[in-house]
């Protein structure tokens, strides 16, 4: 391709994406930031994930959860190249030199598909996501409702209240449904406001997060010893090492706890400086990574039977004993961890729920019609894509409540959205810098690794994608052969690296 074709490529094709991107934005520091991510991170999938280690196996959700941190961190990295080369693309629309960094302006998910794809790709992306958010908003909900319909039976009626047992309570359901009327109203108002208007809620939030994580951890800790070795012993026993027949109530977790990669261009949007963009991600995966290691691996060992949603468990914890022994008096500090954990996932679901309508519903403002935001204005076009967004899982959460179902759904989702889609744009941003610019290093980031071992994957992804998409009859084709193979690349370069080494 001639040296004016590109540039006529890059001005066309790309100056409205990159103008689209460009918002007035409230820059903080990492610290912040670091809070912000750990709230995308964290979301309902570690409540699930006790229970999940019962159903598949202990040893086999072992492996896939760690299998799960090291590919969301090498995904991640691909999440940051892709975002910087997206920067760099623009950037050569007017100085001609592609300069790949993060900077002030977002470039969504979306908007990176159709930008080294076209249309077809930013469709594709699009209802990815659009599942993917139905799942985890659904799952969300639920939590909201399920907990505080526990809370308020526990405290103010005396009784216990589960909608996950076989036969719930009329009264248990009613509550259920007027708590979540509330959580409706309030993540619908939150989910208006932009990310960086919620930094001071979300930072207090994270604190809440991270004391939570921890009482569950030592309380667990506690029981398992106090149990003693003997029962312990026989708990695994019961549950095994591995049980393929439930693989994928185990697969959904845990790929849905980790995947925060398509939030990232909220997160890091507003950072500052932005060369701690990577130490913020890898950072907030690896604290959410082995906080998730030692819940699943604990609850599952430290229960008899297991709730879906694990915080349920301390419905009945007391502090006497191992914890969850009769008290023969009154123990302050034991109601005190009860309902810090019990409101744990509420705290957790209202500040990830409209963090995730945000993203979600910004990603589908790309696709509405351009002469209704033109009639309508972009802010209340904004505004109404977010709300289709958030609001219809609060609907299918009143139909349907099966937790396990829902995040083995949205796990799956997650699994196509967090690994599958960050390694086809590194393949296709890096293939469509190659071939615009032409001189060795035109894809290169700040974020791209020199080790041995990434290069050999690389390359190999790279010859495995060449041998997938040579000779396309024709875009659509080509698209299609892009689509088929994405999930082969996500699954062979864990695979490769791990063997490189």
């Amino acid at each position: 391709m001639a040296t004016n074709e590109h540039s006529h490529l890059l001005t066309n094709s790309l100056s409205g994406l990159c103008e689209s991107g460009q918002m007035i934005v409230k820059p903080y520091g990492p610290a912040v930031t670091l809070a912000m991510t750990l709230n995308y991170v964290i979301g309902t999938g570690c409540f699930g994930l006790p229970y999940a280690f019962m159903e598949a196996g202990i040893g086999l959700s072992l492996i896939l959860m760690i299998a799960g941190v090291v590919g969301s961190l090498i995904t991640m990295n691909y999440t940051l190249e892709s975002l910087a080369r997206a920067e760099g693309v623009c950037e050569a629309t007017s100085t001609g030199v592609p300069c790949h960094q993060i900077t002030y302006r977002k470039f969504e998910f979306a908007t990176i598909a159709e930008m080294f794809v076209g249309r077809l790709g930013k469709a594709a992306v699009q209802l990815v996501m659009g599942l993917y958010c139905i799942g985890s908003l659904w799952s969300y909900a639920s939590v909201f409702s399920s907990s505080t319909a526990s809370l308020f039976f526990t405290y103010a009626l005396g009784d216990t209240c589960n909608v996950y047992g076989d036969s719930p309570t009329s009264g248990c359901l009613d509550s259920y449904y007027m708590f979540m009327a509330i959580f409706s109203t309030i993540v619908l108002y939150m989910v208006l406001m932009d990310i960086s208007d919620q930094a001071l809620v979300q930072k207090f939030l994270s604190a809440y997060r991270i004391v939570a994580f921890a009482l569950m951890l030592v309380t667990m800790t506690i029981k398992v010893v106090t149990d003693g070795s003997e029962v312990v012993a026989s708990r695994y026993a019961a549950i095994g090492l591995v049980n393929w027949k439930n693989f994928g109530k185990g697969f959904g977790p845990t790929l849905l706890a980790l995947n925060c990669q398509y939030n990232m261009p909220d997160a890091l949007q507003p950072l500052n400086p932005k060369s701690q963009a990577r130490f913020v991600a890898f950072a907030a995966l690896l604290i959410a990574g082995t906080c998730y290691l030692l819940v699943g691996f604990l609850g599952a060992i430290s229960f008899d039977t297991i709730n879906p949603l694990a915080t349920l468990m301390w419905s009945s914890y007391t502090g006497c004993g191992n914890g969850w022994e009769t008290c023969e008096y009154s123990n302050p500090m034991g109601t005190i961890v009860q309902v810090v954990i019990l409101l744990f996932p509420v705290v957790n679901v209202v500040s990830a729920y409209p963090m995730v309508g945000v993203t979600v519903g910004d990603n589908m403002l790309m696709s509405f019609p351009s002469h209704l935001t033109a009639r309508f204005g972009e802010n209340l076009t904004r505004s109404f894509c977010r709300l289709l967004v958030s609001a219809p899982p609060i609907l299918f959460a009143i139909l349907f409540k099966r937790l396990d179902f829902i995040f083995t759904v949205a796990g799956l989702f997650g699994f196509l959205l967090g690994w599958t889609i960050p390694s086809w744009f590194q393949v296709i941003g890096s293939r469509y810098c190659q071939d615009v610019w032409r001189f060795p290093g035109a894809a290169i980031t700040e974020f791209t690794h020199s080790c041995n071992c990434y290069d050999q994957c690389v390359s190999r992804v790279k010859c495995l994608w060449e041998i997938a998409v040579a000779s396309p009859a024709r875009p659509t084709k080509f698209f299609h052969h892009q689509i088929r193979i994405c999930t082969v690349v996500a699954f062979y370069f864990l695979w490769c690296c791990v063997y490189s080494t």
